[in-house]
């Protein structure tokens, strides 16, 4: 009681010291909202509302307008946090399907000019080169013509005749062509390791939900039962032979310089795993390139693009293309092994339970870091190391997931 009587005063007494934590406060809060640390579903709307806005103004067009703006069948909104890469990422349902919107960048120069206040568009020719040049230049892909001719149209069968229409069709698919998750999603359908595209509108895209791979904290239960170490097996199965899809069925391999279980996502059902967040999926001779380009390094660090890793020349001070680690080597050293402090793994990873045998945790080991090294690893595994993992953890998943079926 007497403390409560002598709150106001001692507020007062102090008042610019409350002051000043009531100020760091809102700006560390408003920092986590910023960043999409957190987040609220108002944002979300705030975001279709922007949507809406745009195409009243007839400036966004796309599949995904009408059912949000006019129909309204696109609804139950939900933000999503740790998406610092874009601007927005929110989940809706449709039709009894769950699909992610995702904004692309909006600091861009427009597709069109004016020339004597006479507003100009790239002719059709014109519109594909460019295109073409976007794929070469991110991806390092030389599209074909009819590829590059799908990539033109919001509707791959469909060819806008409208000239007016057709320069606002040019204007939204600039921006969206821009992005690397949008690249992928529609270049790659075939390959189904990244999320499928579903529609957009304006400078927004929709890609299909998938339900993400628990986090790590979520795995270190109490109850560290053989039947949950089952199912880590069967998602470390999955994530090798997503791993393998990412190596050898594309042109050249793709690398996923940013690596985090929840950039991992099953396909509704669980049984197909796919990578979520594409911002930071590039071929290896694009990686090479980033990390070549690094205009003076002074340690090794200053040599990585993410989890993408090499090393700084100490006598040119430039960076050794290209890089030298892969995904198996992240996988095994962030997500299976967990997280480490020197040589000691601190918080166990998903392959990390008291029913891990020790030859599996050996193999961990020598997949996180070949060279066994103090700091970040910098080298892939060998072939064999891979080969070994592969097939102890397939004969660990077989057997302790054949138990439950007997």
């Amino acid at each position: 009681m007497l403390l409560t009587r002598r709150l106001p005063g001692l507020l007062y007494t102090y008042r610019y010291t409350v002051y000043s934590i009531v100020i760091l406060l809102c700006t560390f809060v408003s920092f986590l909202f910023k960043w999409n640390i957190l987040c609220m579903n108002i944002q979300a709307w705030q975001h279709v509302k922007k949507m809406c806005n745009l195409y009243e103004q007839g400036v966004a067009i796309g599949s995904l307008c009408a059912p949000l703006c006019i129909t309204r069948d696109i609804h139950s909104l939900t933000c999503h946090s740790f998406e610092a890469t874009k601007e927005a990422v929110f989940s809706a349902e449709w039709h009894n399907i769950r699909l992610v919107f995702k904004s692309v960048p909006k600091d861009l120069q427009a597709i069109h000019w004016f020339d004597n206040n006479v507003i100009k568009y790239p002719t059709e020719k014109e519109f594909l080169t460019t295109i073409r040049t976007i794929v070469k230049n991110k991806l390092n892909l030389t599209l074909a013509y009819d590829t590059a001719v799908r990539l033109s149209r919001l509707k791959p069968t469909y060819e806008e005749k409208n000239k007016e229409k057709r320069h606002k069709e040019m204007d939204n698919l600039w921006f969206l062509l821009q992005d690397n998750e949008y690249l992928l999603s529609t270049l790659f359908t075939d390959k189904d390791v990244f999320p499928q595209l579903l529609g957009t509108c304006g400078p927004y895209f929709a890609v299909e939900y998938l339900e993400p791979v628990p986090d790590i904290s979520s795995l270190l239960t109490i109850s560290d039962s053989r039947e949950d170490w089952g199912k880590r097996l069967k998602v470390g199965m999955q994530i090798l032979d997503l791993l393998d899809e990412l190596e050898t069925g594309f042109r050249e391999p793709f690398y996923l310089c940013d690596i985090k279980i929840q950039h991992f996502g099953f396909v509704k059902g669980g049984n197909k795993l796919k990578f979520i967040d594409l911002d930071g999926v590039l071929p290896k001779s694009v990686v090479n390139t980033i990390i070549k380009e690094t205009e003076r390094c002074e340690r090794d660090d200053d040599c990585d693009f993410f989890d993408c890793r090499s090393r700084c020349n100490k006598k040119t001070r430039k960076c050794s293309a290209p890089v030298l680690n892969n995904n198996l080597q992240v996988v095994c050293e962030k997500i299976f092994l967990g997280w480490r402090m020197s040589t000691t793994v601190i918080v166990p990873g998903l392959l990390m339970s008291q029913h891990t045998p020790s030859e599996l945790a050996s193999i961990l080991r020598q997949c996180a870091n070949p060279e066994g090294v103090e700091g970040k690893p910098r080298t892939a595994p060998e072939a064999e190391i891979k080969k070994r993992l592969y097939d102890i953890l397939s004969e660990i998943e077989q057997s302790v997931n054949n138990d439950f079926f007997l």
